[in-house]
């Protein structure tokens, strides 16, 4: 039997839901929409939903699919700059909620991607539905078992107060060692290649030392990387806490 494909999309705000629910359909720049076809969707609610965010609630059958203009949309904002850009609007049958949302406990960056309907009904994690291994959770218990202190999901401000999430942070005798877990899916990707090396760069300015470990090398040789990050230390002067 064939699978049915989901289209996972993002709700950007409490309007996007409210015209979900209300309207029954979802919209796309027509320039970013995706390519491949899907039976169904379901929508990713961000952290800008507060404690009713980062994770998916609803989904729905796609009924149809066609092209419209922003203005025809949304026609309470006809001054918009983007009032004539084109947009596929995805109109939807029956929304549906989910018995237990999948939530994004790995605080993945979450842009348009597909999945099956059986793996939507059945995961918890929204990593369980890309097939995509925790490796944050793999090299968490490691340097748990070295007796290694470190802190996840670390906010680092710069002096301009733009801030950074870092995966994994060490401290050590001559200065704070970043380790950043990089996962094919997301890190692949030419732009945000390049927004990590511009990241890397800013926080090398502060005094930080970055060590990034691939996805393949974490799950293929997990304590290779280990042996790394140990060697990253012992140039640092050692962890400042034992």
């Amino acid at each position: 039997m064939k699978e049915e494909i989901v289209l996972i999309g993002v709700l950007k705000n409490r309007r996007d839901l409210k015209l979900l629910l209300e309207k029954r359909w979802y919209r796309i720049p027509l320039l970013y929409a995706p390519r491949r076809r899907a039976g169904f969707i379901a929508f990713y609610q961000p952290s800008t939903f507060g404690k009713s965010g980062q994770c998916i609630r609803y989904y729905a059958r796609i009924k149809n699919c066609e092209i419209v203009k922003r203005k025809w949309i949304l026609p309470g904002e006809p001054d918009h700059p983007g009032a004539e850009d084109e947009y596929y609007l995805i109109n939807l049958q029956e929304i549906k909620r989910l018995p237990v949302p999948v939530i994004n406990k790995n605080r993945m960056r979450i842009s348009f991607g597909f999945t099956t309907l059986k793996k939507l009904l059945q995961a918890r994690t929204v990593m369980e539905l890309f097939n995509i291994p925790p490796i944050e959770e793999m090299l968490s218990e490691e340097l748990r078992k070295k007796g290694l202190r470190f802190s996840r999901e670390y906010i680092f401000s710069l002096p301009d107060r733009k801030k950074y999430r870092l995966d994994f942070v060490i401290f050590c005798k001559s200065g704070p060692l970043n380790i950043e877990c990089d996962g094919e899916k997301w890190h692949s990707r030419s732009a945000q290649r390049k927004k990590d090396r511009l990241r890397d760069i800013a926080l090398k300015k502060e005094g930080w030392s970055i060590l990034r470990l691939k996805e393949s090398e974490i799950t293929g040789n997990l304590k290779g990387c280990i042996t790394r990050i140990e060697e990253k230390i012992e140039s640092l002067g050692g962890p400042l806490h034992r």
